[in-house]
């Protein structure tokens, strides 16, 4: 399952804008990165459960890429979790 990363929209993350995301794999990895986050690990199942992704290719890669470059889905080496960010 790819997400075609050039069709998201480019506005902050709102819940609304969460809620009406496809595929609903999208959704599913953003909603796990809200509270604690995902450590490093966890996203790795999660790309490898819902998308058949493994972490080091190119469209994961990618993926990560382009919601990083939104501010919605952001590494924190402090905490050594990705977060989601709305707003």
């Amino acid at each position: 399952m790819a997400v075609e990363v050039m069709t998201l929209p480019e506005v902050p993350l709102s819940m609304a804008v969460l809620l009406n995301l496809e595929p609903p794999q999208l959704r599913r990895l953003l909603k796990q990165g809200l509270r604690r986050g995902l450590l490093q690990a966890e996203l790795e199942q999660l790309l490898h459960a819902d998308w058949q992704l493994d972490k080091d290719s190119s469209e994961a890669r990618d993926l990560l890429a382009s919601l990083a470059g939104r501010g919605w889905f952001l590494w924190h080496p402090e905490t050594k979790c990705w977060k989601t960010h709305l707003g």
